[in-house]
């Protein structure tokens, strides 16, 4: 069977979710190639298990936590739409990072103000 050949200004997007053994999932940064975007999936993830981990933001996950990487869908679109759309995917999953990092800082602050004001209230022992 002959592969499809696409229009000289396409390129193939390719969208994965990674689904950790804890029952997390989330999404990486498209994949994208002008010709074969199954290998550009394929040659990364064997690159993370030959490394052991597999980084995203400022996460590092050990390659064994990795239950599995899905390939949710391929689209075909335009040269030019798919440069602004993978800078939009890269803003927003930047803007996504930050947020989760603040959501972190925000529940240490309470646990700290939780554990200064459980000391205060201790009496002290005389010595």
């Amino acid at each position: 069977m002959p592969e499809e050949t696409l229009p000289p200004d396409t390129v193939l997007i390719a969208h994965a979710t990674v689904h950790l053994a804890n029952g997390e999932s989330f999404d990486l940064l498209p994949f994208e190639s002008r010709e074969d975007v199954k290998s550009r999936v394929t040659d990364l993830m064997e690159n993370w298990a030959k490394s052991g981990f597999l980084l995203r933001g400022r996460y590092v996950y050990p390659w064994h936590q990795v239950a599995r990487i899905e390939v949710t869908s391929v689209e075909e679109m335009s040269s030019a739409e798919s440069e602004q759309r993978l800078i939009d995917w890269e803003i927003n999953d930047q803007y996504g990072l930050q947020q989760g990092f603040w959501k972190t800082k925000k529940a240490r602050e309470k646990k700290d103000e939780t554990k200064e004001e459980g000391a205060e209230g201790q009496p002290h022992a005389a010595g």
